[in-house]
């Protein structure tokens, strides 16, 4: 069998249209490839949004118009009702090719819209062919309109039944690919949206946590862009591609999703002793009560007594003050414990009242922060469970490092991150940068119930003396220090 030309260039167009995934780009090469083929000088391509014909690319050579090719809206035009009046309209309703050798003779349709056009432009409409895109399921998805075909001498000629052909063959190879092309685009668009409510119910789950998740997506988003654009200027950056920054919003929307299992009061715990503060509070005023009767008793004198009360009113002070403390250092920490020492005899009930006690005790240890050890472990568990919750959907090979990316946005170069402990070869970079970005939003936000919103020139300086201590990226927090530079 001998392949003509034209032949070939019908299948290499099919072969191409096949493999294009860009859906602005998919577009584009169906109108400007029919275009060439049959020497038209302009043209238009409509897609059919709640039951309109709506603008999606206009070529007009001689007007020099080029609209819609990078895929944004044509809002000049308003999208035409599927009405039989007009041409493009009538075609996708009869799913029928209309070939019009000269509009200003032709009598079937209404053309007061190309008339007005070509009034408002001095531009001259002639001859037109109207095509439907028809997919694999006998559904019109859209219409391709090409005007004013030309022969070699630049005349305007009306469209040969040879490339009215070629066009519908094209059109329906473009409709299959559309049709296809869509249906993907609304399975992601539903990948999305599962996401976006996962997202919302991890961030509304606590008002501490309310825009954490999207903000750290943003940061992500933010930053792998800006690394792609510096990465063609230079050779010392580490490959970023379309696919995976995508992996990577994704995966930073739901890093957190573990946290719908964690424990509120642990999440919301804004301070060290959080409920235990009143009940301490009802207890001091009863060892208040029993100093006092111990001094009306003679059990002590009056010197013991005001000096046991400065005591408990000291440490009254001492333990509010340390409460909301975002660091205690060591001298107040052993101030803490001396605490302990001090107690009193309920001799009533034959019982001893402790000023503190050992589960109070231990909460008010804790350095920095608001959680206790195990606690911190309980947190540190999300990990874990956002693991196990995105082990349950099926990521399939568009977003399959989605999992990996998330489960693993604690873990540190050194070797001291969680939950599996990874180090520096065994973290991607997508992880290292959504590392960064979880620390800078956690170090900035203003909602967190244990700080206030730290300064973006501090938050800095803590992310680049991580990085010196090997746990951060050291260039990537450099970038990522230039981001914020250049965002702010």
């Amino acid at each position: 069998m001998n392949i003509t030309p034209d032949l070939q260039r019908i299948l290499d167009i099919a072969v191409s249209l096949t493999a294009e995934k860009n859906y602005s780009k998919l577009l584009e090469k169906v109108i400007s490839e029919c275009m060439e083929i049959t020497g038209s000088d302009a043209g238009t391509l409509y897609i059919i949004k709640d039951n309109k014909l709506e603008f999606m690319i206009m070529r007009n050579n001689t007007m020099k118009v080029y609209l819609g090719g990078n895929g944004e809206p044509i809002n000049s035009m308003p999208p035409v009702e599927l009405k039989e009046e007009a041409v493009c309209a009538y075609a996708a309703i009869h799913k029928k090719v209309i070939n019009v050798r000269d509009v200003h003779t032709d009598s079937q349709f209404d053309w007061k819209g190309p008339k007005k056009y070509d009034e408002i432009t001095g531009y001259h409409t002639v001859s037109m062919l109207v095509v439907p895109l028809i997919d694999h399921k006998d559904k019109v998805i859209g219409v391709l309109q090409l005007i004013n075909a030309q022969n070699d001498s630049g005349e305007i000629i009306g469209f040969s039944e040879d490339a009215q052909n070629i066009v519908f063959s094209i059109s329906s190879e473009a409709a299959i690919s559309l049709s296809n092309m869509i249906l993907v685009k609304q399975l992601r668009d539903m990948i999305y949206s599962f996401i976006s409510a996962l997202t919302t119910a991890i961030d509304q789950r606590t008002p501490y946590n309310a825009n954490h998740s999207y903000n750290v997506a943003r940061y992500c988003d933010e930053f792998a862009e800006y690394l792609m654009r510096e990465e063609k200027e230079r050779t010392d950056f580490e490959h970023i591609t379309d696919s995976e920054r995508e992996q990577l919003v994704m995966a930073a929307l739901v890093h957190d999703v573990g946290k719908l299992i964690t424990p509120l009061e642990i999440m919301n715990k804004s301070d060290r002793l959080d409920y235990r503060l009143p009940i301490m509070e009802m207890r001091w005023k009863y060892y208040k009560t029993l100093l006092k009767l111990d001094l009306t008793e003679k059990r002590i004198g009056t010197d013991e007594y005001m000096d046991q009360l400065q005591k408990v009113e000291d440490g009254i002070e001492l333990i509010k003050e340390c409460n909301t403390l975002g660091f205690l250092n060591d001298d107040r920490l052993e101030a803490i414990r001396k605490l302990n020492d001090l107690k009193i005899v309920d001799r009533a009930e034959n019982k001893l009242v402790e000023f503190i006690t050992d589960d109070e005790l231990h909460e008010m240890l804790v350095a920095r922060g608001t959680l206790t050890s195990e606690e911190r472990k309980i947190i540190q568990m999300h990990a874990v469970y956002t693991d196990r919750i995105l082990s349950e959907i099926k990521f399939q090979d568009d977003f399959k490092l989605v999992r990996r990316f998330a489960r693993a946005h604690h873990e540190l170069l050194d070797g001291s991150g969680y939950p599996n402990g990874l180090k520096a070869d065994e973290i991607p970079l997508e992880v290292r940068i959504m590392t960064i970005a979880d620390i800078y939003d956690s170090l900035t936000a203003d909602d967190r119930p244990y700080k206030k919103a730290m300064p973006m020139e501090k938050a800095i300086s803590i992310l680049k003396s991580m990085a010196e201590e090997g746990k951060l990226d050291k260039e990537l927090v450099e970038q990522f220090c230039e981001y914020i530079g250049e965002r702010a």
